[in-house]
C-alpha cells in the first residue's frame, strides 16, 4: 500500500468515529419531553411569576431546543449570572415530568460611592455613574457609565480622566460599588489652526466654530478652552457650510490632528476650498407670483454674477416660499434645484413651485389662558376666522402676543381643518407673572427715615388693563400717585390713561407739595401709516397740578428756592412717540425701544417750560450659555429742560440722580447740583448710562446674574451736559423672575466716590426697571 492510499484510509476511519460520537447528540436535540409545567429555583430577588413569563413552553411537549430557547431568555433579562435546565420527574403524580430551572442571580447593587472627584462635584457625577435603585449587578453596563463618565471629564477639559471600579460583597448577599477617580490636571486648548487654505483667512474660518482656545480672562466663564469631541466633530460640519456660504461649493475638511503637549492641546485643522463659485442662471418653474417670474424672484439674494452662497439660497428658498404662504397658499412646496458648471465655476438655479391649494382660517382656538380673557389676547392677532391665510400675519400675531408681557410663553401655529381648503389657528400661552411690588426700607441724615414701595399690576384681573400704586412715606417725604392704563380701550386701538397724585416733601430749607392728575390718549402709527410703522405709537398727555414751596429757610436756601416759594399752578401737554420692538416688555433679552416726549407747559398755568426726554433700551442676545443666553443691554436716557422765560428751570421738575434705577454706586436722589453748603437742588437736564451683561443661572426658575457698569449726573441750567462731569459706578446682583413678581438685588460700588458718600450701596427691589 503506497502512503496517499494509507491516508485516505485514516481519514475514513476519522470521519466514521465523529459520526459515530455525533450520532447519539443529534437524536438528542430532536428528543421531544411531556412535561406537565416547570419548577424555578434558586430565585431570590426575582419574582417567580415573573421568571415564568419569559418561558415561552411551560408544558405539553418540549423540545430540548424548545428549553435551550427559554434558557436563552433569560439569560437575556440579564438578573441570572447562570441558568441550567434539565427535565426531571414532577414528585406529584407518577409518570409526569417537569422542566426545572436552576438560577444563580446578579448580586443586587445596594450603595455606590465615588471618591477621588475634587474638580467635578459628586451631585454632577452621581446621576452618570448610577445604575439606578434595586438595580442587579451588570458589569457591561457599569463599564458603559464609567465610559460616559469619562466623556463628561473631557468635556470640562480633564482629557486624562480615569475611572476604576471594585465591588465588595455585603453581609446581605447584595454589593457596593466603589468607583475610584483620577481626574488628572484639567487640559486647556492652547492653539487651533487650519492649514491648507489659500484664499480663506484661518482667522475668519475659526471664528465660525464652536471649539476655541483657551483663553484666562472668558474661559472661567464660558466654558470654553476644554476639548469637547462631539464639539470638534460638528466643527468640520460648520466649516464645510462656512465654505457653501462664501462660494466654495467644493471645499472640503479633514479629521482635525490632536497634538498633546506639556501645556496643553495643539488641534490643525486640514482643509482645502476648491474653486470659488458665482451664482449663474436663475430661474422659476410652476407656479408664479402674479403669473409673473421676475415677480417671484423680486429681492432675492441669488443674483447672477454674485458669488454663491448656501445661506443666501436657503434664505431665498424661505422668501419665495413665504411671497405665497403670505397669499394664502399655507402649504406650498418650494424645492432649488443646483446645477453645477465646473467649466464656468457656476452655480445655476431653479425653483421648483408647487403652491398647492389656497387656505383660510377656519377656527381660532386659545389655549392656556387661566387668567387672560379670551378677546385680549384674539384683538392681538392680525389674522381672524374666515380670512385669508398669512404667514407674515402669523408671525406677526406672535410677536405681538410675546411683547404684551403677560405669558411666559406665546405661540401660534396651524393644525389641519376639517377640509384641505382650512386650517385652524392655534393660539398657546402659558401665564406668566404680571404684578410686581417693590419695597424698600432706609435711614440717612438728608431724609430721615423712609419707607418707599409700588404695586402694579400689568394684566389688571386678566383684562388686559394695567394699575399701580406708588407710596413714599418717610420723616420728610410723602408721596402717592396712583395710576390706571387701558391699552386698547374698549378693545378698540385706542388707548386711555389717567393718574392722579399728591407728594409731599420736606427739604432742609423748604417743603415741597404736588397735587394733581393727568388725562393721556394713545394711537398705534401703523393703522395710519401701514406695516413699516408697525412698532411705533404716538400719545399725549394733558397733565394739570397745584404746586407749593413753601416753610422757606431765607437764611439757608439756595436762591433758586428762595425764589421758587409759594403757590402756583403747571397746566401742560406731552406728546409721546415710541417705538417698541422689544420681545418682552417686562424680561427682554432682544430688541430695543425708543422713548421721546416733550413737554409743553404754559397755556392755563403759571410755569412756562418746555422739558424734552429720550429714553433708549437695547438688548442684544451674545451667545448661549447652558439652558439660557448671555445677554447685553445699554439703557441711555436724556434730558432737557429750559424755561420759556427768564426764570429758571421749576423745582419740581428737576433731576436727582442716583438709586437701583439710575446710577446703582450712589444713594437715591443724591447726585446732582447742590449749593454751597451741599443741599441738592436738582438739575434741569440730565443723562444716564446703564450698561449690562446679564447671564442666566437658573434658566428654568427664572434666574441670573448681572454686572453692570453705570455713568450719570444732573446738571444745572447754565451748565452744558458734558460726559467727563458724569458720575460713574460698576456692581454685581441678581434677578429672579419670581411667582410674585421680578426681585432684584443689586451692589454698586462708586468710581469716583467723594468725601461722604459709601464705599458700597445696596439696592433691593420687587419690580423691572424700563
Amino acid at each position: 500500500m503506497n502512503d496517499s492510499s494509507a491516508r485516505n484510509s485514516v481519514l475514513f476511519l476519522l470521519i466514521g468515529f465523529w459520526l459515530f460520537l455525533l450520532s447519539p447528540l443529534a437524536l438528542l436535540a430532536e428528543e421531544s419531553y411531556s412535561v406537565s409545567g416547570v419548577l424555578i429555583e434558586g430565585n431570590r430577588n426575582v419574582d417567580t411569576d415573573a421568571i415564568k413569563m419569559q418561558l415561552k413552553h411551560r408544558s405539553g411537549q418540549v423540545s430540548a431546543a424548545d428549553i435551550s430557547d427559554d434558557v436563552k431568555n433569560l439569560y437575556n433579562t440579564e438578573f441570572f449570572e447562570q441558568v441550567s435546565a434539565s427535565v426531571v420527574p414532577s414528585g406529584t403524580s407518577a409518570g409526569t415530568s417537569v422542566v426545572k430551572y436552576s438560577l444563580i442571580e446578579k448580586p443586587l447593587v445596594r450603595k455606590t460611592f465615588i471618591k477621588g472627584n475634587d474638580e467635578v462635584s459628586e451631585s454632577d457625577l452621581s446621576p452618570i455613574l448610577s445604575l439606578g435603585p434595586k438595580r442587579f449587578m451588570d458589569r457591561s453596563k457599569v463599564e458603559a457609565l464609567i465610559r460616559a463618565a469619562t466623556s463628561y471629564y473631557q468635556k470640562q477639559g480633564f482629557y486624562d480622566a480615569k475611572i476604576e471600579y471594585s465591588v465588595v460583597p455585603s453581609s446581605d448577599g447584595q454589593v457596593d460599588i466603589t468607583f475610584s477617580v483620577d481626574e488628572g490636571k484639567r487640559v486647556k486648548i492652547r492653539k487651533i489652526k487650519v492649514e491648507g487654505l489659500k484664499e480663506i483667512d484661518s482667522s475668519d474660518l475659526l471664528s465660525s466654530i464652536e471649539t476655541r482656545r483657551y483663553k484666562w480672562w472668558n474661559s472661567w466663564l464660558t466654558g470654553t478652552g476644554r476639548l469637547n469631541k462631539d464639539m470638534l466633530d460638528n466643527d468640520k460640519t460648520i466649516m464645510r457650510q462656512y465654505f457653501l456660504d462664501h462660494g466654495y461649493v467644493e471645499g472640503s475638511v479633514s479629521e482635525p490632528a490632536i497634538e498633546r503637549r506639556a501645556d496643553g492641546l495643539y488641534i490643525t485643522f486640514f482643509a482645502t476650498e476648491g474653486k470659488l463659485y458665482k451664482f449663474g442662471k436663475i430661474a422659476v418653474t410652476g407656479d408664479l407670483i402674479d403669473g409673473s417670474e421676475q415677480a417671484t424672484l423680486a429681492d432675492l439674494k441669488s443674483v447672477g454674477g454674485e458669488t454663491f452662497s448656501a445661506a443666501s439660497l436657503r434664505e431665498d428658498t424661505f422668501k419665495v416660499s413665504d411671497k405665497f404662504a403670505d397669499r394664502g397658499f399655507a402649504f406650498v412646496n418650494v424645492v432649488p434645484d443646483t446645477n453645477l458648471n465646473r467649466e464656468a465655476s457656476l452655480v445655476d438655479i431653479t425653483f421648483n413651485v408647487n403652491k398647492g391649494k389656497e387656505v383660510t382660517i377656519n377656527r381660532v382656538n386659545i389655549h392656556g389662558n387661566t387668567k387672560t380673557y379670551d378677546n385680549v389676547i384674539r384683538r392681538e392677532l392680525t389674522l381672524d376666522e374666515q380670512e385669508r391665510y398669512s404667514s407674515s400675519k402669523l408671525r406677526r400675531s406672535q410677536q405681538l402676543l410675546q411683547r404684551l408681557g403677560y405669558f411666559e410663553e406665546a405661540t401660534v401655529s396651524t393644525s389641519p381643518a376639517e377640509t384641505d381648503d382650512k386650517v385652524n389657528m392655534d393660539v398657546n400661552v402659558r401665564e406668566g407673572s404680571t404684578g410686581s411690588f417693590s419695597i424698600g426700607a432706609g435711614y440717612s441724615t438728608s431724609e430721615g427715615a423712609l419707607f418707599n414701595s409700588r404695586l402694579a399690576e400689568n394684566n389688571l384681573f386678566g383684562t388686559g388693563r394695567s394699575a399701580s400704586l406708588n407710596v413714599d412715606v418717610g420723616t420728610q417725604r410723602e408721596n402717592y400717585v396712583l395710576s390706571v392704563n387701558d391699552r386698547r380701550f374698549m378693545d378698540s386701538y385706542v388707548s386711555l390713561g389717567a393718574d392722579a397724585l399728591r407728594t409731599k416733601r420736606e427739604y432742609s430749607d423748604f417743603d415741597r407739595t404736588l397735587s394733581g392728575g393727568s388725562l393721556s390718549a394713545g394711537y398705534p402709527l401703523d393703522k395710519i401709516f401701514g406695516e413699516w410703522a408697525e412698532d411705533f405709537d404716538f400719545s399725549t398727555k394733558y397733565e394739570y397740578l397745584d404746586i407749593n414751596i413753601n416753610n422757606v429757610d431765607v437764611q439757608d436756601a439756595a436762591q433758586l428756592v428762595i425764589d421758587s416759594q409759594g403757590t402756583s399752578t403747571a397746566s401742560s401737554i406731552t406728546p409721546r412717540l415710541v417705538r417698541n420692538a422689544l420681545n418682552n416688555t417686562l424680561d427682554p433679552t432682544d430688541g430695543s425701544m425708543q422713548d421721546l416726549s416733550v413737554e409743553l407747559a404754559g397755556l392755563g398755568g403759571d410755569q412756562q417750560f418746555y422739558l424734552a426726554e429720550f429714553r433708549n433700551g437695547y438688548y442684544q442676545p451674545l451667545f448661549g450659555m447652558g439652558n439660557g443666553q448671555l445677554v447685553f443691554s445699554w439703557r441711555f436716557r436724556v434730558g432737557y429742560g429750559e424755561s420759556w422765560t427768564s426764570d429758571p428751570f421749576p423745582l419740581y421738575q428737576r433731576y436727582f440722580p442716583g438709586g437701583i434705577n439710575s446710577v446703582r454706586g450712589y444713594k437715591a436722589r443724591t447726585l446732582g447740583p447742590k449749593d454751597e453748603r451741599g443741599n441738592e437742588f436738582g438739575g434741569s437736564k440730565e443723562m444716564i448710562n446703564n450698561a449690562e451683561l446679564i447671564f442666566p443661572l437658573v434658566t428654568a426658575a427664572g434666574l441670573k446674574a448681572v454686572v453692570f457698569y453705570d455713568a450719570g449726573q444732573a446738571f444745572d441750567d447754565d451748565k452744558a451736559m458734558a460726559f467727563e462731569d458724569l458720575r460713574q459706578a460698576y456692581g454685581y446682583g441678581l434677578r429672579w423672575s419670581s411667582p410674585v413678581g421680578p426681585i432684584r438685588i443689586e451692589f454698586g460700588f462708586p468710581i469716583d466716590r467723594q468725601d461722604g458718600e459709601s464705599s458700597m450701596i445696596t439696592n433691593f427691589s420687587f419690580g423691572a426697571p424700563f
